[in-house]
């Protein structure tokens, strides 16, 4: 039989109801039709047929799509393909085939109804979805299905992720046994998903004790262990987020500061904190715990001690032996060690040890600290073995570049420098290696350098010569601090002059060697830190490509331990630096007396550093600085603070700064970390925020978060640009949204700082601050501001007599058009002895802005109520509104238009009578 035969047959069988027998013939005929003919695809489109009959929606769906591929436009396969979809619960892919579908046959009443089924089963959907309850189940159905494929899972995991941030959203998804559904998703071994799975456990624990237990509780300690040994950094830094969440959530703030004296050494005992914290304390020396899952520990508690978040939490780690076993970790030799450990670990440990020695705010309790970490080192020491000698040099180091003063304490212990010396004259590469390392650290401070090196000149002059690069460039290193410590004085040069240039080719040869390894370079870059204080060596460095690429391509990879080294180098290329005011006073005295006084190289001039600063930029430094941005340390945090708003200085640059992240990595350093660093983060985004578009440099909610550093800007204490750059910013940011003039409002000082500015006597921080408050005006909360029993209204109306100041005058009268659609604003303007006078003057100005701004007053006065009309109109107000309303200036017509409005409110109000022609 041929083709034609089974289909006649298939129609037969079809007719007759045999749906099954039609589909073998008709599967007959298509085995044996070539590809891409036209009776294939009436074959496709019958079978489907057949099979929407049989309910198999699937299959027909399949069938219909097959017809369609050859003759796109057959009407009957694309009315089955949209049934079946429609069956399938495919609406949407439904509503688009049955959309096509009309075109061809813009008549078909089947269609027509067909789309509105569609339609309100899509807008039933949308509804069902919007609910938290209905999103929740859905995620985990497609978490859950067998069918679903790897990156669905994954995107149902991240919706939970941010439907866990929501209240409503977090209480439903631990009502629906949450977190076992979850914990199933933990054994799962993409670890994309065990990392959201985690997440969503974070945001359950975040700000509610309660759920945070049962998190915990449910979940297990013993569980949430093994992320902790997952060779995935993801992982862990998750899995430390939700002991994180939950310690917070299960202690807050609940323990009650103690304020004033020495803190008594009594530890924070909530019970539930004390066996959490006995947890994540047993995790930092456990030898199944990977190295990423030891830093995620280490980092966990770098945010968990701070005082602000509950005092005690400290106290209790050191007390408790955590001191004891961060000193162990921090001491662990690379090349010995006895559990995971990452490059990275020690400069945690760092960080974490300089954290918890702030924590100890009187003398007894850090006096308790410093006694613990002698009694460590002293252990290690009467051990008398060289791995205990070195994993004391090694902690020793981790202190210097953490607690300095704990560190240089220990220094001055008898027999603690003679390690250190015949260690760096052994002939072992370990022992040289980790002694020139501590001897290094040591000489951190400028008082401290000279002493400390000079004792280990000469060993570090032999080790130079050594064939070991990574001992090398370790002695070099030693030789740049010592060429460094006159700093950026120009009188002060410890060595030749012309040396420190030659130092510095030496370094650069280590660092833009493609074949030497990332030690030798981050130890390269740690040397240019110090010898880029001298300006001589700046401009070296910053004219070689080759060493500014390589800089960038360093601090890209995020080592912590080469953080210290590259964001040196960049503050010291930009001069960002902190510099002292010289008392000009003080330097005559000085000169007078032949005592030194601190000299600026010619290479600092601004012309110079303005030059460095454009080369940087175009090497690329705002990645770079976005990938260091993730430090936890404070003062590398400042050092970047530093170096941004030395390239935001320069308008060009601040578009950059936007476009490459820098702008967001901004935020966070305004609102966390040194005052110092704040202020300059702060700074950084005020000049971004005030000559680029705020809503394309801080899209979405991120406007709000620039608010508060701004605000801060504000403080007395700030300096005068400071202040007039914030209130810039400011302006331009209410310009925005609502939302954001409320979050200023809202904001701590927020309000009462502006206004504080508007009595300035300084011209133009007076003018910033009315134009800022011109912008809030519209405010509900504004509004009140101006209400009740206040002289605001009364500064407006006067500052519209500014004629020194055009802008003030804007910016007051603008104000006042906007606050007067308020009745009671409307009394007060004309309660000011001055206030109708204002109008008057506004509205006779030549200048069109000013104008239309005391027509729009005067108009607003004249709706407000009859008693404010009539006394507006007894004026010479009168006279003036009447001129306005006949003028035939296409560019004063809103001022015309307002004029007129005025006097037909005066018509309505019957103070006085229609013109002769209208009656």
């Amino acid at each position: 039989m041929d083709a034609l035969s089974f289909k006649e047959e298939g129609n037969k069988a079809y007719k007759a109801g045999n749906y099954e027998d039609a589909i073998i013939a008709y599967t007959k005929a298509i085995d044996i039709t070539p590809e891409k003919s036209n009776n294939k695809a009436v074959f496709y489109k019958n079978r489907s047929a057949c099979y929407l009959k049989l309910e198999n929606f699937d299959k027909s769906a399949k069938d219909a799509s097959a017809a369609i591929e050859i003759t796109p436009g057959d009407t009957k396969a694309l009315f089955r393909l949209c049934q079946s979809l429609e069956n399938l619960g495919r609406a949407e892919e439904a509503y688009k085939e049955a959309r096509r579908l009309l075109q061809l046959d813009p008549k078909n009443k089947e269609i027509q109804e067909m789309l509105m089924r569609l339609t309100a089963a899509i807008s039933d959907k949308a509804k069902k979805f919007q609910t938290t309850d209905n999103k929740v189940e859905l995620m985990f159905q497609a978490l859950e299905e067998s069918g679903t494929d790897q990156e669905k899972k994954l995107q149902a995991a991240n919706n939970l992720i941010f439907l866990a941030r929501e209240p409503a959203g977090a209480e439903k998804i631990f009502k629906e046994n949450g977190v076992v559904r979850i914990k199933r998703l933990l054994a799962s071994d993409d670890p994309d998903l065990h990392t959201s799975g985690l997440r969503v456990l974070s945001c359950l624990c975040t700000k509610h004790k309660a759920r945070a237990w049962a998190v915990l509780k449910q979940l297990t300690l013993e569980t949430l262990a093994l992320s902790f040994s997952s060779e995935k950094e993801d992982v862990c830094n998750a899995a430390a987020s939700v002991l994180l969440s939950a310690v917070n959530s299960l202690v807050g703030k609940e323990v009650e500061e103690v304020r004033g004296g020495d803190t008594a050494i009594v530890p924070d005992p909530t019970p539930e904190f004390k066996n959490l914290m006995m947890f994540f304390m047993g995790l930092l020396t456990k030898e199944s715990v990977s190295g990423f899952g030891r830093d995620a520990v280490v980092d966990m508690i770098i945010k968990f001690v701070p005082k602000e978040d509950g005092i005690g939490r400290a106290l209790t780690f050191v007390t408790n032996g955590g001191l004891l076993k961060m000193l162990d970790v921090a001491g662990q030799i690379p090349e010995k060690r006895r559990y995971p450990i990452t490059h990275n670990t020690r400069m945690h440990c760092s960080v974490a040890l300089d954290k918890l020695y702030n924590e100890m705010t009187g003398d007894k309790t850090r006096g308790f600290y410093e006694e613990l970490a002698f009694k460590f080192v002293a252990n290690k020491f009467s051990a008398n073995t060289l791995e205990a000698n070195l994993e004391a040099l090694i902690a020793l180091t981790a202190l210097l570049q953490g607690p300095y003063n704990v560190g240089n304490k220990l220094l001055s212990k008898e027999g603690v420098m003679e390690v250190m010396v015949a260690m760096a004259s052994s002939k072992e590469f370990l022992h040289q290696k980790v002694a020139l390392e501590t001897i290094i650290s040591a000489a951190n401070k400028k008082e401290k350098c000279t002493g400390v090196l000079l004792s280990g000149v000469d060993i570090m002059k032999t080790l130079y010569k050594s064939s070991n690069d990574h001992i090398k460039i370790r002695a070099l290193v030693g030789l740049c601090k010592l060429g460094s410590y006159g700093g950026t004085d120009y009188g002060i040069q410890p060595y030749s002059d012309g040396s420190t240039v030659k130092l510095c080719k030496e370094v650069q040869r280590f660092l833009v060697n493609a074949k030497k390894d990332h030690d030798l370079k981050k130890w390269a870059a740690e040397g240019l830190a110090f010898l880029s204080l001298d300006a001589a060596v700046k401009e070296e460095i910053a004219n070689d490509r080759e060493t500014l690429h390589a800089l960038m391509d360093l601090a890209k990879t995020v080592d912590h331990s080469a953080l210290y080294g590259v964001i040196s180098t960049f503050v010291n290329l930009t001069n960002s630096y902190h510099v002292e005011e010289v008392d000009p006073n003080l330097k005559k005295l000085a000169e007078y007396a032949k005592q030194h006084v601190p000299e600026e190289h010619p290479l600092d001039a601004k012309e110079y550093v303005q030059s460095r600063v454009k080369k940087l930029v175009e090497a690329d430094i705002i990645t770079a600085l976005v990938a260091l941005s993730k430090t936890e340390s404070e003062n590398s945090r400042e050092l970047l603070s530093r170096v941004y708003l030395a390239i935001a200085e320069d308008e060009c640059h601040r578009g950059l700064l936007v476009q490459k992240g820098g702008a967001k990595c901004l935020i966070p350093l305004a609102n966390e970390g040194t005052e110092e660093g704040r202020i300059k983060a702060a700074q950084a985004l005020a000049k971004i925020a005030i000559t680029m578009n705020p809503e394309l440099a801080f899209p979405g909610e991120r406007a709000l978060e620039v608010v508060r550093p701004m605000i801060a800007l504000l403080d007395l204490d700030r300096t005068g640009l400071q202040n007039f750059e914030a209130l810039l910013a400011l302006t331009n940011l209410s310009s925005l949204r609502d939302s954001i003039r409320t979050r200023i409002i809202k904001e701590k000082n927020g309000f009462g700082s502006i206004e504080h500015y508007m009595f300035e006597d300084h011209d133009m921080l007076k003018r910033a601050a009315t134009e800022c408050m011109c912008n809030l005006a519209s405010n509900k909360l504004a509004l009140k501001m101006f209400q009740g029993e206040n002289d605001r209204v009364k500064l407006l109306v006067l500052y519209c007599f500014e004629e020194e100041d055009p802008k003030l005058v804007l910016a007051a009268s603008g104000a006042l058009a906007v606050l007067s659609e308020d009745e009671e604003i409307c009394t007060k303007i004309l309660d000011v002895k001055q206030g109708i006078e204002a109008v008057q003057g506004l509205c006779v100005s030549e200048e069109l802005n000013r104008q239309l701004r005391g027509s729009v007053i005067a108009s607003n006065i004249m709706e407000s109520n009859k008693e404010n009309a009539t006394r507006l109109i007894e004026s010479e107000v009168m006279e003036i509104l009447m001129a306005l309303s006949k003028l035939h200036d296409p560019k004063r017509k809103a001022v015309q238009e307002r004029a007129a409005f005025s006097l037909e409110k005066a018509v309505e109000w019957g103070i006085i009578q229609p013109a002769a022609s209208e009656s």
